[in-house]
C-alpha cells in the first residue's frame, strides 16, 4: 500500500447520502456483507439488495427483515474463512488481531470499508453536547497506516461526503451515543433529553453538519478452496 489513497469528493446536501454512502462502502456491486456493528448503513444495504449479517456486542433484536443477526465480541469473527465479499465497520478496530480476522472471513477482492466523520463544532448546541458526553477515545494513528502495517490490503480509496443531518431526539440520543465517552451512561442521555427540549421549543429537530470520509481497501488473497463450515463457536441468531 505504498501508493497514496485515490480521493474523490462529492458534496450532498440530502438524506440519500446515507444510502449512497452504503453503496460504495459495500464496493459498488451486490454483494454478501458482513456489517460489524448495528447501524443504519446496513439497513441501507439491504434494501440496496445485498445480502446483510450484522454481528456485534450490540446486537438486541431485529431492526430489518432482510438482514440475518450473530452476537459477536472480541476481535474473532465467528465465521468460516472467505465467506464475504465486503466487511463494513463504521468503527474499525485497528488491533493487528482483528484486522488479520477481517482478512480472513473475507473472499478474493473482497474490501474492508469504514467511515471517519468530523462535526460542525462552531454550532452552540454540539459544544453543548459535548460538555455533556464528553468525546469518544480514538487512537491517533490513521486508518491508513493500520490497513497498510498489516500487509493484508491494497489499493485503498477514498471519498467525502459533505452532508447536512436532520435530527430528531432519536437521533440525537444516538449521535451523542456514539460520540460521547464510552459508555454514555442513562444520567448523561437524560441531560441530552432535556437540552434536546430546551433547543427545540420552536422547531422540534436540530441541523448538523459533517463531513464522512469513507475508506475502503481489498484485501490481498488468492482464491482457494473455501471452509464452509464454521467455527463450532458460532451464533447465528436469525430474528426474523
Amino acid at each position: 500500500m505504498g501508493e497514496a489513497p485515490v480521493n474523490r469528493h462529492s458534496a450532498v446536501g440530502h438524506d440519500d447520502a446515507s444510502a449512497r454512502m452504503a453503496k460504495w462502502l459495500a464496493g459498488d456491486r451486490l454483494a454478501c456483507v458482513l456489517h460489524l456493528g448495528d447501524s443504519t448503513i446496513a439497513y441501507h444495504l439491504a434494501d440496496q439488495g445485498h445480502e446483510v449479517v450484522v454481528a456485534g456486542d450490540d446486537v438486541r433484536g431485529s431492526r430489518h427483515r432482510e438482514v440475518q443477526y450473530v452476537r459477536a465480541s472480541g476481535d474473532r469473527l465467528p465465521f468460516a474463512a472467505s465467506s464475504f465479499d465486503a466487511v463494513v465497520a463504521p468503527h474499525l478496530h485497528e488491533s493487528p488481531t482483528a484486522l488479520a480476522d477481517i482478512a480472513r472471513v473475507l473472499r478474493p477482492g473482497g474490501v474492508v470499508s469504514t467511515v471517519e466523520r468530523t462535526h460542525d463544532e462552531s454550532l452552540p448546541w454540539v459544544r453543548r453536547l459535548r460538555d455533556i458526553v464528553g468525546q469518544r477515545s480514538r487512537s491517533d494513528r490513521p486508518v491508513v497506516d493500520a490497513l497498510g502495517a498489516t500487509g493484508l490490503f491494497e489499493d485503498l480509496e477514498s471519498t467525502d461526503l459533505a452532508q447536512w443531518q436532520t435530527l430528531d431526539l432519536a437521533g440525537l440520543l444516538r449521535f451523542a451515543s456514539e460520540i460521547g465517552t464510552q459508555p454514555v451512561g442513562e444520567n448523561a442521555l437524560a441531560r441530552v433529553r432535556e437540552a434536546f427540549s430546551e433547543v427545540t421549543a420552536h422547531t422540534g429537530h436540530l441541523r448538523l453538519r459533517h463531513m464522512t470520509r469513507c475508506l475502503r481497501a481489498t484485501v490481498v488473497k488468492v482464491d482457494e478452496p473455501t471452509d464452509t463450515t464454521p467455527p463450532a463457536e458460532t451464533l447465528l441468531f436469525d430474528l426474523r
